[in-house]
């Protein structure tokens, strides 16, 4: 009983430190560092920014500019599901900060500029789509939730496919925002911190996935002793 206590603490301790960190790095931590804060570009300004150089405008360079996004929509969409799962009955506080901190993160999907009118464009539309889901999820999320494990699983894969797309696709565009800042730009923590935090996570998950499947095979052994 005490092991199990302490395994899911430690599941808890380390998910919540990875989920921090790719929040961070979804969000508010520079994929674009530079002296000057004006020029600090973060995931979901990429996502505006990239559209406005040069040779994504000429058509020369294609850029999918909702993949800096996709790291943020999955942290958010995935965490009530998944911090239930990995650990079943949530102290009440805990449900309620998981829920606010959903409900400000969905935000960040959002456009920096908006009405109706933007929110509904086809441009916008699945931001707003995503931000709509995760709001609902937010809202309506019970802690006594069952979670199916292939979603789970799908959600762990999803936290380091995304970031390792997004600084993928940073890579793309690299070089033109070189140009664009006249100063050699690499990735920033940002970018590194986004996809730690999806490793964790699904380190995590996959963690106790293993222990789960452990405990059912000690248990279907145990009764099948009994049984003999």
């Amino acid at each position: 009983m005490a092991r199990l206590l302490w395994e899911e603490r430690a599941a808890l301790l380390g998910f919540g430190v990875g989920w921090v960190l790719a929040v961070s790095g979804a969000t508010w931590a520079p994929w674009v560092e530079r002296p000057a804060a004006a020029l600090v570009l973060t995931a979901p300004d990429l996502a505006e920014f990239v559209k406005f150089l040069p040779e994504v405008r000429s058509g020369a360079l294609e850029v999918q500019r909702l993949i800096f996004l996709a790291p943020l929509f999955l942290v958010t969409l995935g965490a009530p599901l998944v911090f239930g799962s990995v650990v079943p009955g949530l102290p009440r506080w805990l449900r309620v900060l998981v829920r606010l901190a959903v409900l400000s993160l969905a935000l960040w999907l959002l456009p920096p500029v908006w009405n109706p009118v933007v929110l509904v464009s086809e441009e916008f539309r699945l931001q707003t789509v995503g931000c709509v889901a995760c709001l609902a999820l937010a809202v309506l999320w019970r802690s006594q939730w069952h979670v199916p494990r292939f979603l789970t699983m799908s959600l762990a894969l999803g936290w380091v496919a995304a970031p390792s797309l997004a600084i993928w696709q940073f890579t793309k565009v690299q070089q033109a925002i070189t140009q664009a800042y006249a100063a050699p730009i690499v990735p920033g923590w940002g970018a590194w911190a986004t996809l730690g935090g999806g490793l964790l996570m699904s380190g995590v998950l996959g963690w106790e996935w293993y222990l789960a499947n452990h405990r059912e095979a000690r248990r279907t052994a145990a009764a099948g002793g009994c049984t003999k």
